[in-house]
Protein backbone atom coordinates (compact mmCIF):
# COMPACT_ATOMS: atom_id res chain seq x y z
CA UNK A 1 0.00 0.00 0.00
CA UNK A 2 2.84 2.22 1.11
CA UNK A 3 4.10 1.90 -2.67
CA UNK A 4 1.45 2.41 -4.32
CA UNK A 5 0.93 5.78 -3.00
CA UNK A 6 4.91 6.64 -2.92
CA UNK A 7 4.14 5.68 -6.91
CA UNK A 8 0.90 7.97 -7.00
CA UNK A 9 2.80 11.15 -5.15
CA UNK A 10 5.88 10.47 -7.49
CA UNK A 11 3.59 10.50 -10.83
CA UNK A 12 1.97 13.50 -9.49
CA UNK A 13 4.77 15.50 -9.10
CA UNK A 14 5.91 14.52 -12.26
CA UNK A 15 2.96 15.09 -14.72
CA UNK A 16 2.45 18.58 -12.25
CA UNK A 17 6.01 19.64 -13.16
CA UNK A 18 5.83 18.51 -17.04
CA UNK A 19 2.37 20.73 -17.16
CA UNK A 20 4.31 23.46 -15.39
CA UNK A 21 7.44 23.48 -17.88
CA UNK A 22 4.26 23.47 -20.63
CA UNK A 23 3.18 26.10 -19.78
CA UNK A 24 6.31 28.15 -19.08
CA UNK A 25 7.70 27.25 -22.80
CA UNK A 26 3.83 28.21 -23.66
CA UNK A 27 3.66 31.79 -22.33
CA UNK A 28 7.52 32.11 -23.76
CA UNK A 29 6.71 31.34 -27.08
CA UNK A 30 3.22 33.18 -27.46
CA UNK A 31 4.72 35.95 -26.27
CA UNK A 32 7.27 35.73 -29.13
CA UNK A 33 4.58 35.25 -31.77
CA UNK A 34 2.49 37.89 -30.64
CA UNK A 35 5.40 40.52 -30.82
CA UNK A 36 6.56 38.96 -34.11
CA UNK A 37 2.97 40.14 -35.18
CA UNK A 38 2.65 43.23 -33.92
CA UNK A 39 5.87 44.38 -35.89
CA UNK A 40 5.01 42.03 -38.72
CA UNK A 41 8.41 40.37 -39.14
CA UNK A 42 7.48 37.50 -41.45
CA UNK A 43 10.84 35.77 -40.69
CA UNK A 44 9.96 35.81 -37.37
CA UNK A 45 5.66 35.41 -37.62
CA UNK A 46 6.59 31.79 -40.28
CA UNK A 47 8.74 30.66 -37.14
CA UNK A 48 5.98 30.23 -34.86
CA UNK A 49 3.44 29.47 -37.31
CA UNK A 50 2.14 25.85 -37.15
CA UNK A 51 4.07 24.53 -40.41
CA UNK A 52 0.56 22.53 -41.91
CA UNK A 53 -0.55 25.94 -42.93
CA UNK A 54 2.13 26.27 -45.16
CA UNK A 55 0.99 23.21 -47.15
CA UNK A 56 -2.24 24.90 -47.78
CA UNK A 57 -0.72 28.83 -48.52
CA UNK A 58 3.03 28.67 -49.02
CA UNK A 59 5.45 31.46 -46.86
CA UNK A 60 5.56 33.26 -50.20
CA UNK A 61 1.88 34.11 -51.28
CA UNK A 62 1.17 34.55 -47.39
CA UNK A 63 4.58 37.19 -47.26
CA UNK A 64 2.37 38.75 -50.03
CA UNK A 65 -0.99 38.54 -48.70
CA UNK A 66 0.32 40.20 -45.60
CA UNK A 67 1.78 43.07 -47.74
CA UNK A 68 -1.24 43.52 -49.59
CA UNK A 69 -2.92 43.52 -46.27
CA UNK A 70 -1.13 45.75 -44.28
CA UNK A 71 -0.60 48.53 -47.33
CA UNK A 72 -2.91 48.75 -50.47
CA UNK A 73 -4.84 51.24 -52.58
CA UNK A 74 -7.20 51.57 -49.97
CA UNK A 75 -5.99 51.81 -47.20
CA UNK A 76 -3.11 50.91 -44.50
CA UNK A 77 -3.37 48.58 -41.46
CA UNK A 78 -0.98 49.03 -38.35
CA UNK A 79 -0.87 46.38 -35.43
CA UNK A 80 -0.33 48.39 -32.22
CA UNK A 81 1.57 46.75 -29.08
CA UNK A 82 -0.08 46.73 -26.53
CA UNK A 83 -0.33 44.71 -22.78
CA UNK A 84 -2.23 41.34 -24.31
CA UNK A 85 -3.46 39.75 -20.92
CA UNK A 86 -3.13 36.90 -22.80
CA UNK A 87 -5.73 34.40 -21.16
CA UNK A 88 -4.72 30.43 -20.98
CA UNK A 89 -7.31 27.49 -21.76
CA UNK A 90 -6.28 24.07 -20.49
CA UNK A 91 -3.79 22.17 -22.15
CA UNK A 92 -5.47 19.17 -23.62
CA UNK A 93 -3.37 16.25 -25.32
CA UNK A 94 -5.91 14.90 -27.98
CA UNK A 95 -3.99 11.93 -29.78
CA UNK A 96 -0.40 12.49 -29.67
CA UNK A 97 -0.76 16.34 -29.69
CA UNK A 98 -1.34 19.20 -27.36
CA UNK A 99 -3.73 22.08 -27.94
CA UNK A 100 -3.98 25.38 -25.85
CA UNK A 101 -6.29 27.99 -26.79
CA UNK A 102 -5.11 31.51 -26.08
CA UNK A 103 -6.91 35.00 -25.86
CA UNK A 104 -5.17 37.99 -26.23
CA UNK A 105 -6.04 41.66 -26.57
CA UNK A 106 -5.00 43.12 -30.32
CA UNK A 107 -5.41 46.87 -31.37
CA UNK A 108 -5.10 47.94 -34.88
CA UNK A 109 -5.00 51.27 -36.78
CA UNK A 110 -6.86 51.49 -39.99
CA UNK A 111 -6.19 54.47 -42.11
CA UNK A 112 -8.09 55.00 -45.41
CA UNK A 113 -6.46 56.72 -48.21
CA UNK A 114 -9.54 58.90 -49.55
CA UNK A 115 -12.07 59.97 -47.16
CA UNK A 116 -14.02 58.12 -45.69
CA UNK A 117 -17.74 58.64 -46.44
CA UNK A 118 -19.87 56.99 -44.10
CA UNK A 119 -17.51 55.80 -40.84
CA UNK A 120 -20.56 54.68 -38.55
CA UNK A 121 -21.80 52.07 -41.18
CA UNK A 122 -17.98 50.78 -41.23
CA UNK A 123 -17.91 50.82 -37.72
CA UNK A 124 -20.72 48.17 -37.58
CA UNK A 125 -19.14 46.33 -39.74
CA UNK A 126 -16.07 45.96 -37.95
CA UNK A 127 -17.52 45.45 -35.04
CA UNK A 128 -19.63 42.70 -36.35
CA UNK A 129 -17.04 40.94 -38.89
CA UNK A 130 -14.13 41.12 -36.46
CA UNK A 131 -16.12 40.76 -33.29
CA UNK A 132 -14.50 44.30 -32.18
CA UNK A 133 -14.95 45.29 -28.67
CA UNK A 134 -14.19 48.77 -29.73
CA UNK A 135 -14.26 50.85 -33.12
CA UNK A 136 -12.96 54.45 -32.64
CA UNK A 137 -13.00 56.75 -35.73
CA UNK A 138 -10.02 60.10 -35.88
CA UNK A 139 -11.87 61.72 -38.96
CA UNK A 140 -9.07 64.30 -38.84
CA UNK A 141 -6.78 61.24 -39.70
CA UNK A 142 -9.34 59.44 -41.20
CA UNK A 143 -8.58 56.56 -39.52
CA UNK A 144 -9.91 53.41 -37.22
CA UNK A 145 -9.04 52.23 -34.06
CA UNK A 146 -10.20 48.54 -33.61
CA UNK A 147 -9.87 47.06 -30.64
CA UNK A 148 -10.79 43.14 -29.96
CA UNK A 149 -9.44 39.81 -28.16
CA UNK A 150 -7.80 37.56 -30.89
CA UNK A 151 -7.72 33.81 -30.23
CA UNK A 152 -4.58 31.73 -31.06
CA UNK A 153 -4.72 27.97 -31.51
CA UNK A 154 -1.15 26.83 -29.98
CA UNK A 155 -0.41 23.64 -31.64
CA UNK A 156 2.88 20.86 -30.52
CA UNK A 157 3.58 17.61 -31.96
CA UNK A 158 5.77 15.16 -33.43
CA UNK A 159 5.67 18.32 -36.56
CA UNK A 160 7.20 20.59 -34.59
CA UNK A 161 9.50 18.96 -32.64
CA UNK A 162 6.89 19.24 -29.35
CA UNK A 163 7.60 22.85 -29.69
CA UNK A 164 4.67 25.14 -29.38
CA UNK A 165 3.71 26.77 -32.64
CA UNK A 166 0.31 28.70 -33.56
CA UNK A 167 -2.06 29.03 -35.82
CA UNK A 168 -5.01 32.35 -36.04
CA UNK A 169 -8.09 31.04 -34.87
CA UNK A 170 -10.92 32.68 -37.62
CA UNK A 171 -14.31 33.28 -37.00
CA UNK A 172 -15.82 30.07 -39.24
CA UNK A 173 -12.34 28.14 -38.66
CA UNK A 174 -11.45 27.63 -42.07
CA UNK A 175 -7.72 27.39 -41.96
CA UNK A 176 -8.13 24.80 -38.51
CA UNK A 177 -10.96 22.52 -40.40
CA UNK A 178 -8.24 22.90 -43.60
CA UNK A 179 -5.83 20.60 -41.20
CA UNK A 180 -7.14 19.39 -38.09
CA UNK A 181 -10.03 16.73 -38.21
CA UNK A 182 -13.58 16.88 -36.47
CA UNK A 183 -12.54 14.98 -33.03
CA UNK A 184 -9.52 17.25 -31.97
CA UNK A 185 -12.62 20.10 -32.81
CA UNK A 186 -15.03 18.51 -31.01
CA UNK A 187 -12.61 18.07 -28.09
CA UNK A 188 -11.10 21.61 -27.61
CA UNK A 189 -14.73 22.86 -28.26
CA UNK A 190 -14.38 24.46 -31.58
Amino acid sequence: MKTKITLFIVLFFISFSNFSQDMKSLKKEVFKTYTATTSMDYDAIFDTTYPKVFDIIPKESMKEMFEQMMDNEQFTIQLVEVEPNFSFGEIKTIGTQKFCLIDHDNVMMMKFKTPMEDAEAMTDIFKKSMDAMNVTFDKEKNEFKIEMRSTLIAVSDELTGNQWKFLNKDKENQLFNMIFDEKIKTELGL
